[in-house]
């Protein structure tokens, strides 16, 4: 987050002390009106076509090429920024990039939540798991229970650390259906 002052309010930087953000807003308006295939460039034909609303069509060519740097043969935000303000430096120009341009943040997804069929089914496989009937599970119950199941001792070992969240010796319900919602999502 950007710098605050001692009264809380957010310190301008360089560039905005040096440029007005609105009248980049308004560079951008601009140039987006003159991008009309909406490609997040201006070719020779939309500068064209600009100018002329304003008279200036027969200067378009020149225009174009003094602003396209690079020589795409399209002008990009940042050349037409460059074209604006001369006197800025590469790192103002991509300040002022990043006020139209904002990085995007993208939000974690959601968890996937079990619905609750799914966790009254996981309920169930754990009571009948639970041979004496506590609300936990022991390493002999899960050894017990999955025995027939194509896991190994070992792997059901291993199962039941990574289920023991809390390290007691004991899978509570909470520990297995936490489980079991990470393994079935």
């Amino acid at each position: 987050s950007p710098p605050r002052d001692a009264m809380g309010k957010t310190e301008l930087t360089k560039t905005e002390k040096k440029y007005n953000k609105k009248d980049v807003f308004a560079l951008k308006e601009i140039f987006d009106d003159a991008d009309v295939d909406r490609s997040g460039e201006i070719d020779a034909a939309e500068l064209r076509k600009a100018l002329n609303r304003s008279n200036l069509g027969d200067a378009a060519d020149d225009f174009f090429k003094a602003i396209d740097k690079d020589g795409s043969k399209k002008i990009g935000f940042d050349e037409y920024l460059r074209a604006y303000y001369r006197k800025a430096s590469p790192q103002e120009i991509r300040d002022m990039m990043l006020w139209v341009y904002p990085p995007k943040v993208e939000k974690p997804p959601e968890p996937k939540r079990l619905s609750e069929a799914q966790k009254a089914e996981i309920k169930s496989i754990f009571v009948l798991y639970d041979l004496n009937d506590n609300g936990l599970l022991d390493k002999k119950e899960l050894l017990e229970a999955l025995a027939d199941t194509g896991y190994d001792d070992d792997e059901i070992e291993e199962m039941f650390e990574e289920y023991d969240t809390n390290g007691d010796g004991d899978i509570d319900l909470q520990e297995f259906e936490q489980k079991a919602e990470i393994k079935s999502i």
